[in-house]
């Protein structure tokens, strides 16, 4: 309606760097986004309702979502990533909310992935092993990377909100801090983290069988 070319306008933009502030600016929104939902999340005391459930159907699940993650995709194929299951047979059923144990499974996924994709030794294959058990009436979930680990002033720190050896602008620091809330405040579990520099990391879930 002002008789202005619509391909001037695209051109414009795109010399003026406009469209990569508004994506820049769209991202920092759902960054902002997702920090307040976690807050939220740690704000609130709701007890919702638990039922059985698989374990490593979970774990499954969430493999599957971590490989189609538009988050990850945009460093690295997540899909690269070797798998290694040792899941024990006959797993009994654990009484777990399976979207929010869904999300501390994830969160694990992502920063061994991203620990693994930072790894200066490109040349070796970033593998998961992921172990299933039961040990003293409790379902044991261990995932280990073979990234570059952690020294120990890290490990003490690593479940601490805000917490983050990334760069600016690319972690909240809320991830394993919001898992470890989930774990221990919701299903009564334990979390820990085993490493050390140059070899790997293993966080280590252990959910109650009986509530």
């Amino acid at each position: 309606s002002c008789g202005i070319d619509i391909t001037k306008i695209a051109e414009y933009s795109e010399k003026r760097g406009i469209l990569k502030m508004i994506d820049l600016s769209l991202a920092s929104g759902q960054r902002a986004a997702s920090i307040v939902e976690n807050m939220l999340t740690f704000s609130r005391k709701e007890y919702a309702r638990t039922e059985p459930a698989d374990i490593s159907e979970i774990l499954e699940k969430t493999l599957e979502l971590a490989a189609s993650d538009y988050d990850l995709k945009k460093s690295y194929d997540f899909r690269k990533i070797k798998v290694v299951r040792e899941y024990q047979s006959d797993l009994p059923l654990v009484p777990c909310e399976k979207n929010k144990m869904q999300q501390v499974f994830l969160n694990i996924f992502r920063n061994g992935a991203q620990s693994m994709s930072s790894s200066c030794e490109d040349a070796r294959e970033s593998v998961f092993i992921v172990k299933v058990y039961v040990k003293r009436k409790m379902v044991c979930i261990e995932i280990m990377d073979n990234g570059p680990g952690m020294d120990e002033e890290t490990k003490k720190r690593v479940f601490e909100p805000f917490f983050t050896t990334k760069p600016v602008g690319q972690g909240t620091g809320l991830g394993l801090s919001l898992s470890y809330f989930i774990v221990t405040e919701n299903h009564g579990g334990f979390m820990d983290a085993e490493s050390e520099p140059g070899k790997g990391c293993k966080i280590i879930v252990r959910l109650p069988l009986n509530r």
